[in-house]
């Protein structure tokens, strides 16, 4: 993983990466660092909610779990 904080001064910027990333799919976000301390970013609890289920229903949404769980 790759983390730098830039200070752009043009709509543009130019990124470099290592020669193991070429090819690979990458995720670029990008967002002020000022914008991560808004209350409305915080707050929002229902979007990490459903951002995070289709992930977390891999491990509950199996025969193990099926089973681990019968008996409650």
């Amino acid at each position: 993983m790759i983390r730098t904080v830039v200070t752009p001064d043009k709509q543009n910027i130019l990124i470099e990466l290592p020669q193991n990333y070429v090819g690979k799919q990458i995720e670029i976000i990008a967002f002020r660092i000022d914008e991560a301390n808004e209350k409305n970013v915080i707050d929002d609890k229902i979007l990490t909610h459903f951002a995070s289920e289709k992930v977390l229903a891999k491990d509950w949404l199996s025969q193990e779990e099926d089973i681990a769980w019968q008996n409650l």
